[in-house]
Parts: C-alpha cells; structure tokens; sequence
C-alpha cells in the first residue's frame, strides 16, 4: 500500500478518519440486498473514532480508490453479530476482498444509523446512500482528485 491510503489518527477533529483493516467474512445482508460491502472489525476502545452511521469516503484496496459508502455500527436492522466498519466500494468489480487490507478513509457523514421496518426499506435507503455519496463527491471533485493523485505518485 503507498502512502496515499495513510493518514495520521491523531487529529483532534475525527473527520477524515481512516482505518486499516482485514477484511473479514460478514453476515452477506449487503450482497443479498444488491450492495456488497468489504467488512472489518473495529476497536471502540481506539480514541477519537467517528459517531456510528454512514458516510461518503474512499477505499484504498489493492493500491487502487475507489469511492464508497461507509458504516460504522452495529446493523440495528440486522443486529446480529458484533459492531463492523463495512464499504461499499462504488464501481468496484473486482470480486472478492476477504483476507484482503483495506484502508478506510471518512470524509463526509451522510446520516446515523436506523432501523428500517424491512430489509426493502433498508434496500432503498441504500440506494440512496449510494447518490448522496456520489453527489458528495461531486461537489467536492479537488479533495477526491488529490488522494487518487497522490495515490499514483
């Protein structure tokens, strides 16, 4: 991985804020739900981390940015498990990420969590999610040009 995907955790203001971490087999709701998400374990015990929710932010996995959608949380429509960081990388084809690092970098919250009333419900938020994401990123082109410049030098 370059240095593009690094950033010091220290910074008093949580945003951005990255995490690296492995990426490990979840509850494949997102698959089934048509948004696959690379999942890892995070450390609430860790300083300064986020509030739990969604957010528009950048993976960098396999030296390559990929724009996503982040939460941070523990799933309150499917609560079973323990607490996951899980991305959904836009426009990422590249198959399976398990046993893969995985930088995570936050860049905008979207919204917290919820519970939805059904996983269709859920479905729709996250399309939702996906277009905020995009228009987001839209809206700030110079600030994701630069990590994906910085990324390739």
């Amino acid at each position: 991985m370059q240095d593009g995907c690094k950033r010091d955790h220290s910074q008093a203001n949580p945003l951005p804020f990255t995490v690296t971490g492995e990426v490990i087999r979840g509850k494949q709701l997102g698959s089934k739900l048509g948004f696959p998400t690379a999942n890892i374990r995070y450390d609430m015990r860790r300083n300064a981390w986020p509030a739990e929710g969604v957010y528009a932010g950048v993976a960098c996995v396999r030296d390559a940015l990929y724009l996503c959608v982040l939460n941070q949380g523990k799933h309150p429509t499917s609560p079973e498990g323990v607490p996951t960081v899980e991305a959904h990388l836009l426009d990422y084809a590249g198959g399976a990420l398990y046993g893969e690092t995985i930088t995570l970098e936050y860049l905008s919250y979207l919204r917290p969590e919820q519970v939805f009333p059904s996983l269709d419900a859920l479905r729709e938020q996250l399309a939702l999610d996906k277009q905020a994401a995009r228009d987001w990123a839209a809206d700030h082109p110079t600030l994701l040009d630069s990590r994906i410049q910085k990324e390739r030098s």
